[in-house]
């Protein structure tokens, strides 16, 4: 006779743990959140905030590399003079012993003349006197040296400085770049076609003249080139890049940063706008020229051209030229 079969306590123990599991759901990945035009024109506008900073760099080191290049001159200048006054006083000093060993007061003391002793000695008081000052300018001229090359030393430290700043915030800004990049492509193809769309139609009559008219149509011969960061033409321009050169058409020479060129002109309110003004936005991380009509022309941001964009999100204004 069979006896019936047991099940075996291992075997038990798998199924009640299967059975276990089936009673919870596996969790799915989850979604990444929902990526907005708005979240990609922040990424952009935080790597334009950062192109400007780099763009004060840049002008940093010009700046110091001018005063690197006229130290140097001042320093090679004084170096002529100082050795030629070292020179005349070296040779002095050895004719002086040629001439009289003991001194040139020796050999008046062996005259027998008052009139040719009292003479001499006020020769002598002259040479000595002569010679003090020289000796007085050969030292004003060494001390000038050592604190100019002193003064050498410390900017090109400060070279150094800001040049490794530059370069380290240039690659923070294609690192960003290509994170604003990513969320741009994560927009629909809908949203990312709008958002790489230019204007490019002026539809209005441009009411300038003088300098400022200058100024507007350079810029705007420029419309279609590409956004490019530190673009300074002829073919590729970042929003200070262009203004700055516009300005330049004009004969009219402002500085390379949204911050000074702002600070550099007169300062307007929105609402007294003429074309040619400068306009910014409030943090200083973007600028462009006013046409008139509430119409801007600009360079954008990478993916995009100079265009044409209205005056939303420029607050401030300065009048140049």
């Amino acid at each position: 006779m069979r006896m019936p079969r047991v099940p075996r306590r291992g075997t038990a123990l798998i199924a009640s743990l299967v059975l276990a599991a089936g009673a919870f759901a596996i969790p799915s990945a989850q979604a990444e959140p929902k990526i907005t035009v708005k979240d990609v024109e922040a990424a952009f506008h935080e790597v334009e905030v950062m192109n400007e900073q780099v763009n004060q760099l840049g002008v940093q080191v010009k700046q110091t590399q001018t005063e690197i290049d006229d130290i140097s001159a001042d320093i090679d200048s004084g170096m002529v003079l100082y050795t030629a006054q070292k020179d005349e006083l070296s040779g002095a000093i050895v004719q002086q012993q040629l001439d009289a060993p003991l001194g040139p007061t020796a050999n008046l003391l062996s005259s027998d003349d008052p009139e040719q002793f009292l003479a001499g000695i006020g020769a002598v008081r002259a040479l000595n006197n002569t010679r003090a000052d020289a000796l007085a300018q050969f030292g004003e001229i060494s001390k000038e040296l050592k604190n100019r090359r002193a003064q050498l030393k410390d900017r090109k430290r400060a070279l150094l400085k800001a040049t490794k700043d530059a370069d380290a915030r240039r690659a923070e800004i294609r690192t960003r770049y290509e994170a604003a990049k990513t969320e741009l492509a994560r927009l629909t193809a809908a949203e990312q076609a709008k958002f790489n769309q230019s204007n490019t139609d002026v539809d209005f009559e441009i009411k300038a003249s003088g300098r400022a008219q200058k100024a507007l149509d350079f810029a705007l011969s420029q419309i279609g080139d590409p956004y490019v960061y530190g673009g300074t033409g002829p073919n590729g321009w970042d929003c200070s890049g262009l203004v700055m050169k516009s300005w330049a058409a004009a004969g009219v020479s402002i500085p390379r940063v949204v911050g000074p060129q702002i600070a550099s002109g007169t300062s307007v309110s929105m609402d007294e706008l003429q074309p040619g003004d400068i306009v910014a936005y409030g943090d200083m991380s973007h600028d462009g020229l006013y046409l008139g009509n509430g119409r801007v022309v600009h360079a954008p941001r990478p993916g995009k051209s100079v265009e044409i964009t209205g005056l939303g999100g420029f607050t401030r204004a300065a009048r140049v030229g």
